[in-house]
């Protein structure tokens, strides 16, 4: 009985632990070398995907029109730049997936968002989910 209650001492500590680890966001620095930018909105690291959250860039992979098409090419590119020009992006990883399987995570290179300096710069636009604008009109 007492190993018993020892045990269930032990095992109420951990889930404790791990409650108060789950409810916060985990921080990843991710060295320029280990990322691969899918498109402006996505990034790969060590086989995981990552939805960067809070913005919406244009399709590369079927877009809806040419013009899509031109400033996808352009919003990928960019994510590309920062990150290789500062050496690393940090990613705050948050808890959910997305319907795709991917991380959620906020991405901030030399301590901006990175969804911020795309749509700054024209390449991206607000969205925290739902249906997404068309870029062709």
């Amino acid at each position: 009985m007492k190993k018993l209650l020892s045990l269930t001492a032990v095992l109420f500590g951990v889930l404790i632990v791990a409650h108060q680890f789950w409810d916060q966001n985990a921080t990843l620095e991710v060295s320029a070398t280990g990322v691969l930018v899918v498109d402006g909105d996505t990034i790969d690291h060590a086989g995981d995907r990552y939805r960067l959250v809070g913005f919406d860039t244009p399709e590369t992979y079927r877009p809806q029109c040419d013009a899509e098409k031109a400033l996808g090419l352009k919003a990928t590119k960019r994510p590309a730049e920062l990150i290789q020009t500062a050496g690393h992006i940090n990613l705050e990883i948050e808890r959910d997936v997305d319907k795709h399987g991917r991380f959620l995570a906020v991405g901030r290179v030399d301590g901006r968002d990175v969804g911020a300096t795309l749509i700054s710069e024209g390449l991206a636009r607000k969205y925290w989910g739902g249906k997404r604008l068309s870029w062709c009109t």
